[in-house]
């Protein structure tokens, strides 16, 4: 999963047959190592989210599983905040750990503040947004901290795309787009 073309290999045979006993047994093998280090991988990312979409439950789970204790710090990585996005977007896990994921994300809302502040970390608050159970708490969450996101580059360009604040582009300090 970590290799160039072998990462290709694996995403083909979890999306051309994920119930195979030959493909679950390769799948559950590669997980056992250290499903969180696939996650992180530059590689390993896609494989990883391939399962989150076509695998079966357990080996889902396994996934979910490997990124809920640190959820914050696989939040703001290039390549699990994308596995985590995944995993809250489309059924990408199953419905139990999904909500793990879920709770621990939204346990303390200055974490939350601070992944709207972040450059991967605003796609898994937009997911978080995208649950219908969960939007509602996110957008209030959102609001309050709305003075500390408008300073932020990525917290402001999140404010806008939710609609919470609507100020014109041209409105806006060069210093907010970095500049």
């Amino acid at each position: 999963a970590s290799n160039v073309h072998g990462h290709v290999v694996l995403c083909a045979l979890v999306r051309r047959w994920p119930g195979h006993p030959a493909v679950a047994a390769l799948v559950d093998e590669v997980l056992a190592g250290d499903a969180s280090a696939v996650c992180c991988h530059k590689f390993g990312y896609s494989f990883a989210m391939a399962v989150l979409t076509n695998g079966l439950t357990a080996q889902r789970g396994l996934i979910v599983a490997a990124v809920t204790g640190h959820v914050q710090r696989f939040a703001r990585h290039r390549f699990a905040s994308q596995v985590l996005e995944r995993a809250l977007r489309r059924g990408g896990a199953p419905p139990a750990s999904q909500q793990e994921l879920v709770t621990e994300l939204m346990r303390h809302l200055g974490g939350l503040t601070s992944l709207a502040c972040h450059c991967f970390g605003t796609h898994v608050v937009r997911a978080l947004i995208a649950l219908p159970g969960t939007g509602p708490y996110v957008l209030l969450a959102l609001r309050r901290a709305e003075n500390r996101l408008s300073k932020d580059r990525y917290g402001l360009k999140l404010l806008q795309d939710t609609a919470l604040i609507q100020t014109p582009v041209s409105a806006l300090p060069a210093a907010a787009f970095g500049g």
